[in-house]
């Protein structure tokens, strides 16, 4: 996650409100990390330096902190996305690139894709969702054009992807690059050519 983080020394009266609010945030994903989605909102103003209220007054529930955070993770992944499409080592080579990126990330700190499944119906999260979606989108879409992305795929298979990476890493530890590699060459017309070629 790409949240920019206050001094660790400024006092919480010191900050502003968008520092206060990143802070709370960057406490919510290491708590959450570490404790799991039922830590106690006190826990996160603590690991914050907030008082209680504090948290409560910039989150008015633990549901509408869990949907921030989650909004923040999927724009980093929208801008990842956006920034792959920009990337001048071409759409395939940018696609694949990110998805190493994701699934790491994934692997290291799997909080989004439980707390996507809590706060799922939370309308900021919906509309975060759409906005990603489609940047990934555009970015399957040059990937196509550019001949090396299998014309069928969609958002939804990198989805399943990502399932499916999160379910090896569960299975044994590090099977995650395994799954995403196999995943990726499914992907891959030149890897599907080469294999017809070889049956």
């Amino acid at each position: 996650m790409s949240i920019p983080v206050p001094t660790p020394t400024a006092c919480w009266a010191d900050l502003d409100a968008e520092d206060k609010r990143t802070r709370l945030l960057r406490a919510a994903g290491e708590v959450f990390a570490r404790d799991g989605l039922d830590a106690p909102m006190p826990a996160i103003a603590a690991a914050a330096g907030a008082g209680v209220g504090s948290v409560y007054r910039q989150f008015p529930s633990k549901r509408d902190l869990l949907a921030a955070l989650v909004v923040e993770r999927l724009k980093d992944t929208a801008d990842g996305a956006e920034d792959a499409l920009a990337s001048i080592d071409g759409p395939w080579t940018a696609l694949t690139g990110l998805l190493w990126t994701l699934a790491e990330r994934q692997a290291a700190d799997d909080v989004l894709a439980e707390a996507m499944a809590t706060v799922s119906e939370h309308p900021s999260v919906q509309q975060a969702l759409a906005s990603t979606l489609e940047a990934l989108e555009h970015l399957l879409a040059a990937a196509r054009a550019e001949g090396r992305l299998r014309p069928d795929a969609t958002t939804l298979d990198l989805r399943l992807l990502f399932a499916a990476t999160r379910a090896a890493g569960q299975l044994e530890p590090g099977a995650w690059r395994r799954m995403l590699a196999l995943g990726i060459d499914a992907l891959d017309v030149t890897a599907q050519a080469l294999s017809s070629s070889l049956a």
